[in-house]
């Protein structure tokens, strides 16, 4: 943690930037030329920094992909809540546009001070160039997966120009399409770039600059940089407009393996560790405090019938053996979704009965419905947390299971099902692997006991009941793939499990009809341009939403790679 309080006070963070739709631009760069004198490997560092608020498992990102993705994308149980399909609202979606646009104009101050260096100086420094260029792109794709067309090119550019209405006129938004297509480009040309030879002193300064757990290895980078842009092309294979461009990413990553090398274990696992000598990388802290201000750890019946939990809830010889790794049962040892064809008042009330069993049975406190490990993520109480959690960017896990839907489904690469089921059970494995690991090696870890509170028998399955498993549940379908990337993902990704939905429509998820309100009674295919985009950058706001927009709203309005049904409902 040293090293990377260190590193975070040796870069300079451009504070307050927001999206081309801020009010007060004028009053936050009065000397914008302060600016120009800020070296490129320390911009690297805070553009890093910038980016973690929704890279990295934090209070914010968790809480607010929980309200929306994670219940849309059936991760999180739906209780039957009034006016849960506007998750977590339009000031907490106006946060989420700003702070990306903070990241955008980190990378704009980066990229403008890398253009402006000597060339004899442009080596030492081009390697963070484009490794902040990628980290942006993470961050661009999932901006893109939430709204669709979104200014890019020209935006983040006021604190170089002071010219208000220049910055605003070039804060055009930009076709989503051509954005993922420049996305698929620009990582290929930073992989090539990674595979080249990087100059040996910005290898040096990177060790310093880096507090990932790739510490300065650009072997490290180079494989997430490829393994992010097979997530991307996967992302737009199935439907749309870029499923070409796509397909050919998918082929030249999979065909070139030395080219372009993958994340293929876990000790590759790209993200940044935890540390609890500072709060902003406690991540259990962040968790637990996440999950404790609503019902957010809750499972849902999705999740129980993706892992072949009976319908008695009683795990048998065919469960998924990452049940115990991934969530609490009750104190009876059942896994319990909250039932949507109950009312929220029910689902409460039943709770409130077999809690008040439990405390006749001297259990003080307990859960009736499942919820997400306690020992693993969260513990019991608000700001308790697994000190030892890693925010995790990309895993081998996905990495597999993307391999195999690109092979199951011929995805640039020739149909090949031995392939597909192959990296379909390595995947299984590595996510089983993954999820036991986060357990065993939690600071609230309990040698024997399967939750934090002790109630039931811990027991690891064995290597050969994993592999077992993996292979028992392997189907040459779209839906058992997707079912595995989807669980993968599960409440460490919410988004990321939301776009499997929307892309391929698995797994099944089904909600029921919020006849409570007026307004958003179902989930959304998308969410809304910004409060702010509509008040301050109106005519470029209004244009992107005539072009795109179905209804009015926008939230009902299906992204060019998703599926026009997704979900269905009971009701």
């Amino acid at each position: 943690m040293k090293k990377i309080i260190s590193i975070l006070l040796t870069g300079v963070a451009l504070m307050g930037v927001v999206s081309c739709s801020d009010s007060s631009y004028d009053d936050k760069y009065t000397d914008p030329s302060k600016t120009t004198t800020v070296g490129v490997p320390q911009v690297f560092t805070a553009v890093l920094n910038q980016a973690r608020e929704w890279t990295d498992l934090i209070y914010y990102r968790y809480y607010c992909q929980s309200t929306t993705s994670g219940l849309f994308s059936g991760v999180v149980g739906d209780n039957n809540n009034p006016g849960r399909f506007m998750g977590a609202g339009t000031g907490r979606y106006d946060d989420r546009w700003k702070s990306f646009y903070r990241v955008v104009t980190q990378y704009r101050l980066l990229e403008v001070n890398y253009n402006n260096l000597p060339e004899e100086e442009k080596p030492a420094n081009a390697v963070f160039y484009h490794l902040a260029r990628t980290v942006t792109y993470g961050q661009l794709h999932e901006i893109l997966s939430l709204f669709g067309d979104v200014p890019f090119n020209g935006a983040g550019t006021l604190w170089n120009t002071s010219d208000y209405d220049a910055a605003k006129a070039a804060c055009v938004y930009e076709d989503d399409v051509e954005l993922y297509k420049q996305i698929l480009n620009d990582l290929k040309e930073t992989s090539d770039y990674l595979a080249n030879g990087v100059d040996a002193a910005s290898t040096v300064s990177l060790q310093r600059q880096d507090y990932t757990v790739a510490a300065g290895d650009v072997a490290v980078w180079r494989k997430y940089v490829n393994s992010l842009r097979l997530r991307i092309a996967l992302h737009l294979s199935t439907n749309g407009d870029c499923t070409t461009e796509a397909h050919a990413a998918i082929a030249e990553i999979l065909n070139n393996p030395s080219q372009y090398p993958l994340i293929d274990k876990n000790s590759e696992n790209m993200g940044v560790e935890a540390d609890t000598q500072s709060d902003s990388f406690n991540y259990g802290k962040s968790l637990s405090q996440a999950l404790r201000t609503g019902n957010y750890a809750a499972g849902s019946p999705t999740m129980l019938r993706v892992m072949n939990v009976p319908e008695n809830g009683i795990p048998d010889a065919n469960t998924d053996p990452r049940i115990q790794a991934m969530y609490d049962s009750n104190p009876d040892g059942e896994y319990v979704a909250y039932d949507i064809n109950m009312s929220n008042a029910e689902i409460s009330n039943l709770e409130e009965q077999k809690q008040q069993e439990y405390v006749k049975r001297g259990i003080t406190t307990a859960n009736y419905y499942c919820e997400i490990d306690s020992q693993a993520v969260a513990g019991w109480d608000s700001y308790m947390g697994n000190e030892n959690i890693m925010s995790l960017w990309i895993s081998a896990a996905e990495v597999s299971l993307s391999k195999a839907e690109a092979y199951l489904m011929g995805y640039g690469v020739a149909v090949d099902q031995n392939a597909a089921k192959e990296n379909f059970i390595n995947g299984v494995i590595q996510s089983t692997e993954y999820y036991w690991n986060m357990k065993e090696t939690s600071s609230l870890y309990k040698e024997g006991n399967d939750s934090y509170r002790g109630y039931r028998t811990l027991v690891r399955p064995s290597d050969a009941e994993i592999q077992a498993y993996a292979e028992s549940i392997w189907k040459p379908t779209q839906q058992a793939v997707c079912e595995q990337l989807w669980l993968n993902f599960s409440f460490m990704n919410e988004l990321e499990a939301w776009n499997v939905t929307r892309r391929t429509g698995y797994p099944e998820v089904y909600f029921s009809r919020d006849n409570q309100v007026s307004s958003y009674p179902t989930p959304p295919h998308r969410l809304p341009y910004v409060n702010d985009e509509l008040t301050y950058n109106s005519q470029n706001c209004q244009e992107a939403i005539s072009k795109n927009y179905e209804e009015s709203t926008g939230y009902y309005t299906p992204l060019f790679w998703a599926k026009r049904e997704y979900y269905k409902m009971i009701n």
